[in-house]
């Protein structure tokens, strides 16, 4: 995932729909992890619905976690 610092340091141009989809990706992720996997809490965490959730998930080839739940 490329940091607000590595993009402040590219030299070329940036890939916004790739910046955007690595930001995406690490708020989900990092969501899924302080939920145990959980995606209805993951999803009221990030201010979202679960299926708006699954959906950005398989957008972003993000595999629900099993076997997380305490």
């Amino acid at each position: 995932m490329k940091t607000p610092k590595d993009i402040q340091n590219a030299e070329g141009p940036i890939n916004l729909e790739e910046a955007v989809g690595d930001f995406e990706r690490n708020l989900i992720e990092q969501a899924l992890e302080k939920c145990n996997g959980i995606q209805t809490r993951a999803a009221e965490h990030l201010g979202t619905t679960r299926r708006i959730l699954r959906y950005r998930m398989d957008k972003l080839g993000i595999r629900p976690q099993r076997g997380k739940h305490p």
